[in-house]
């Protein structure tokens, strides 16, 4: 399994995409197993109260997952804004657990993510905050990987797609 992390609108997304295309793995959403699982939604505002609780939750289906097929990629977060809008990081035993082969971190231009965030999601997101979070989410990527012995490849930005397309086919 192939962990694709990232702030809220760097483009996970749209990198998933561009990889089922290229390579033909399937790519799952760690937000839309917890929402199957758990039968509850998100906000749109990011801030998830439950961060502890959600987790097993996403455990849950990814050991399914992997009872059908080995080879995926689960698109998700290391770090997440609880319900005060503090980053936080989700507990490393989700990570042990799920223990992924490769991690990839992609990361933007704070401008453009808020850019997109505006669009996407109708609200104004200071770049500061989104450079903090995303500073805090490699840092946590660093740490996790080296922890658990998983490659980890970090994108440079949307101009650094291919070459993270590049290192999933090395895998």
């Amino acid at each position: 399994m192939i962990f694709i992390s990232g702030v809220h609108g760097v483009g996970k997304s749209y990198f998933c995409d561009m990889v089922k295309r290229e390579v033909s793995i399937n790519t799952y959403s760690a937000s839309a197993l917890i929402t199957e699982k758990k039968k509850s939604g998100f906000s749109s505002d990011k801030l998830i109260p439950d961060i502890d609780d959600n987790q097993q939750y996403l455990l849950d289906a990814v050991n399914e997952l992997r009872s059908s097929e080995q080879n995926f990629i689960l698109d998700g977060h290391f770090c997440l804004l609880n319900a005060e809008g503090a980053v936080t990081r989700i507990p490393p035993e989700t990570f042990t657990t799920l223990k992924p082969d490769a991690i990839i971190l992609l990361t933007e231009d704070p401008e453009v993510i808020a850019s997109r965030r505006k669009e996407r999601d109708g609200r104004d997101v200071s770049p500061e905050g989104i450079k903090e979070f995303q500073d805090k989410e490699k840092e946590y990527a660093l740490e996790l990987a080296q922890g658990i012995g998983s490659k980890l490849f970090i994108s440079k930005g949307t101009s650094d797609l291919k070459n993270a397309i590049s290192f999933i086919k090395t895998l």
